[in-house]
């Protein structure tokens, strides 16, 4: 991904390789027929129309605004884009960068051996004659390049660089060469560019960005990576909740945007069953627990230090596999028409009701994930979660008064340990007594997964305030948390884990070894797993 903060050094270095090839010996354009800007585009939801052109004048293009266009074989469109001498954008003391970048929306089936290219040049000769352009090519749906205009030229010929002339036309991949006219009743391409001084108005990340928490019978909970600091130094939000929108699609679309994966224009655009929206954002992460109708909620969650956004996907349908896209605004004004687009996430609901996913515990806070389903409680979840948070927390009691003893607040010479404080071990314990005592579930049996009966639970107080709904495979603990918390509580408090040496039929029933490099999960770990890989 093109990260803002070190965009204009970044291109500085690369300004010439990614700025395309250089065209020879094409031939002069006058016979070519023109197909001018601002021609309707409507996507393949008919719940949205994309309206092209029209704002703004259509052979001229505006910072960053993206504008859409279409184009059949033998055709091309000519753009010009004025540049901003005084305007420092990305520029250096030496000359004036301009971005391109672009999206093709959608494609006609049949284009096996065609590529759509945009030559560009300060030089407006390149409406008749593209030998002296440069050139980029779209790949898997997206295109970027760099203008780079000298801010002193000889002579003060300032006017012949003050502006960008852009040529789009269809090529032939192996000759370069443009295609001849197509038939009257061609299929057009449709897509999108957009030109800037300060950014790329589309972009795309090889990372997918979202991570699938966990999903059970009928929804889904995504997360995003770490966004950092989101409030100001008055504890004010300054988080955009429309920063970043997810779009859902059945796994038959799987292999939709295949040769358009690069592309926020297609997939924004696409056959999609539902996206999120900014009035879907909650301040109540948990609020939606018991939804059932289709729908994608948003909100921040804070765990273990991390700032990320959550999307609640819910009222899936049972043992289907699904398609996510993460997409992620550039500017506001550019909202809806360009972004970025990272790669696709997949991820399937469980089988049946035997596990409800359960998220934004009052207690267990870290507690984001599937729970047997309680008999008790009729599958309301909100409830649900409610009594298995009241069930760890009445166990924290004695722990808590116990902490209370030790002298937390003491020089580090008098303390239990000099790397260690009270708050260190009560957040160790409070994780390894949510995960032992709220067990993961899921249907899917895999060899390090216990068979649970649903009246044979891992302690009595599932027995008797959960009472499952059907028996379940639990995904054991992970004793790297035992390990954590008998490191970073006092020695007077004699917790120790069992070993696998001497009590390897406890330790193989209550625990399983953290491992970042197996294909499924295999343990379940509350807190920051990621110290685990260091």
């Amino acid at each position: 991904m093109m990260s803002r903060k070190y965009l204009g050094i970044l291109l500085w270095l690369l300004m010439y390789s990614i700025a395309g090839i250089r065209c020879q010996d094409l031939p002069l354009l006058e016979s070519m027929p023109s197909v001018r800007a601002g021609s309707p585009f409507i996507s393949g939801n008919g719940d949205r129309n994309d309206t092209i052109g029209g704002l703004f004048n259509p052979q001229t293009m505006h910072e960053l605004a993206p504008m859409n266009f279409s184009i059949v074989p033998g055709a091309r469109n000519t753009l010009e884009f004025n540049v901003n001498t005084l305007s420092s954008g990305i520029s250096t003391a030496y000359e004036v960068l301009t971005l391109l970048s672009g999206n093709i929306c959608w494609r006609p089936r049949e284009t096996e051996g065609q590529v759509l290219r945009v030559y560009y040049s300060f030089n407006k000769n390149i409406l008749e004659d593209l030998s002296g352009a440069e050139a980029a090519d779209f790949a898997e749906g997206y295109m970027e390049a760099l203008a780079v205009r000298p801010y002193q030229v000889e002579d003060n010929q300032t006017d012949a660089y003050s502006t960008l002339y852009l040529v789009s036309l269809l090529v032939d991949t192996e000759t370069g060469k443009p295609l001849p006219a197509a038939p009257a009743d061609a299929e057009p391409w449709h897509y999108r560019l957009s030109v800037s001084q300060n950014d790329l108005g589309f972009q795309w990340d090889s990372r997918p960005w979202i991570e699938v928490i966990d999903t059970d019978y009928n929804s889904a909970l995504l997360s995003t990576g770490n966004l950092g600091p989101v409030y100001d130094g008055r504890g004010r939000r300054k988080y955009d909740p429309d920063l970043y929108d997810l779009y859902l699609y059945p796994y038959e679309h799987i292999n939709t945007f295949d040769g358009l994966s690069r592309s926020y224009c297609a997939v924004s655009g696409g056959p999609r069953l539902i996206r999120s929206t900014s009035s879907d954002y909650t301040e109540h992460p948990n609020s939606t627990l018991s939804t059932s109708s289709l729908k994608i909620s948003k909100s921040l969650v804070e765990q273990v230090g991390q700032i990320r956004e959550q999307f609640h996907i819910t009222g899936l349908n049972s043992s289907t596999t699904y398609v996510a896209y993460l997409t992620m605004k550039v500017s506001a004004a550019t909202a809806g028409m360009a972004g970025i687009i990272f790669r696709k996430t997949v991820f399937t609901t469980m089988e049946n009701d035997a596990c409800s996913l359960i998220f934004g515990l009052d207690f267990c806070k870290g507690v984001a994930y599937s729970v047997p389903t309680s008999s008790l409680q009729n599958k309301d979840k909100t409830i649900m979660a409610g009594a298995y948070d009241a069930i760890a927390s009445s166990l924290y009691a004695n722990f808590s008064l116990a902490l209370q003893l030790i002298p937390c607040q003491d020089n580090s010479e008098s303390r239990y340990s000099p790397l260690k404080h009270c708050d260190d071990c009560e957040q160790s314990y409070k994780s390894w007594l949510c995960a032992v005592t709220i067990p993961r579930c899921t249907t899917r049996a895999r060899d390090h997964y216990v068979a649970r009966e649903r009246g044979d639970n891992r302690n009595a107080l599932i027995n008797n305030n959960i009472k499952p709904v059907s028996n379940y495979h639990e995904i054991l603990p992970c004793i790297d948390m035992c390990h954590r918390m008998v490191r970073d509580c006092p020695p007077a408090f004699g917790f120790s884990c069992p070993s696998r040496s001497k009590f390897p039929h406890l330790a193989q029933h209550s625990y399983q070894s953290y491992s970042n490099t197996s294909e499924t999960l295999n343990c379940n770990y509350i807190g920051n797993a990621e110290i685990l890989s260091t």
